[in-house]
């Protein structure tokens, strides 16, 4: 397998024409490298790639919309063999669906559903059902909690689908038991550094809470890191994440994560390598949505996941 590594946004132009040899060339779009989620995300699609005896263009969006559409709109020009994307918002998701749809070039959602009314022929989506992951949380949260204490929710981000639905499951669960309470809930971007700083201010301000509910492992993480900089024990607070990421794992196997939901990135990525090859070839898939299943992660079953 050959990587060829983005340099500047003409970049692309170099290798046009590339997909047409023997190696087919798949176009990647990743939201942003510096998460940690998406980074196994990334390195998945580069090993399934390599797998595949395929070649690779990947570009960084930097959690920038307008860079990303132009990256994705030099990935369509240079007329890759198809084009793998995670996006950075899913209000992008009808231009990227046209533009390749016209050049008839494939195109995979991976990890952010665009949840299209009706899915463009070469187009499909890769990622796990967020109605699990938010319900799985929240219910394990619930049950060693005693179905009772005040619950504070870490928002990823308002304008991404996934963290608005695991928002709404875990409100839904809470609102099952009366002895249970949402009594804040703030964005924290996804980032462990925002979740810290909202943590620390919840505990200056007297917010009365014993449960955390973060939309992802780094907020959870964030929160963990908050709580201990505000002189609490971590350890006393049942505090869940989403993603299964290796340092919430570690923050488990010491006592202080209680419960995460296992996102298969690598799955994921391999879903999404496999169906944009597939098209390619011009093959049909059998479902333009392909699921890869959450699974519960507790303190019990930890050490299947590390």
């Amino acid at each position: 397998m050959k990587q060829w590594l983005s340099i500047s946004l003409g970049a692309s132009l170099l290798f046009t024409g590339l997909a047409h040899a023997s190696t087919p060339l798949i176009g990647v779009g990743m939201a942003k490298y510096n998460d940690n989620f998406q980074t196994i995300l990334r390195h998945g699609v580069e090993k399934q790639v390599a797998v595949m005896d395929a070649d690779i263009f990947m570009e960084n969006g930097q959690d920038d919309v307008e860079l990303q559409m132009r990256q994705f709109r030099n990935l369509v020009s240079s007329k890759v063999d198809a084009i793998v994307v995670a996006m950075v918002n899913g209000k992008s998701a009808p231009e990227m669906m046209r533009l390749a749809s016209e050049a008839k070039v494939p195109l995979v959602f991976v990890n952010r559903n665009p949840d299209p009314a009706k899915w463009p022929a070469q187009t499909a989506f890769v990622g796990s059902d967020e109605l699990e992951s938010g319900t799985l949380q929240m219910e394990e949260l619930a049950r060693r909690a005693n179905y009772k204490g005040n619950v504070v929710i870490l928002v990823g981000d308002p304008s991404n689908k996934s963290s608005v639905m695991r928002t709404e499951d875990v409100e839904k669960v809470v609102a099952k038991y009366p002895n249970m309470k949402v009594v804040q809930k703030k964005i924290g971007n996804w980032e462990r550094s925002q979740a810290a700083t909202i943590l620390v201010d919840w505990v200056k301000q007297g917010v009365d809470f014993s449960i955390v509910a973060a939309n992802n492992d780094e907020m959870a993480i964030g929160a963990i890191m908050g709580l201990e900089k505000a002189g609490k024990n971590a350890k006393d607070y049942l505090v869940g994440g989403i993603d299964g990421t290796p340092d919430g794992l570690k923050l488990m196997a010491e006592g202080k994560m209680a419960v995460s939901v296992f996102q298969d990135a690598v799955g994921q990525a391999n879903g999404a390598v496999d169906a944009a090859l597939s098209m390619a070839r011009g093959e049909t898939l059998a479902s333009p949505v392909i699921w890869v299943p959450f699974r519960l992660i507790t303190p019990e079953n930890r050490q299947e996941f590390e």
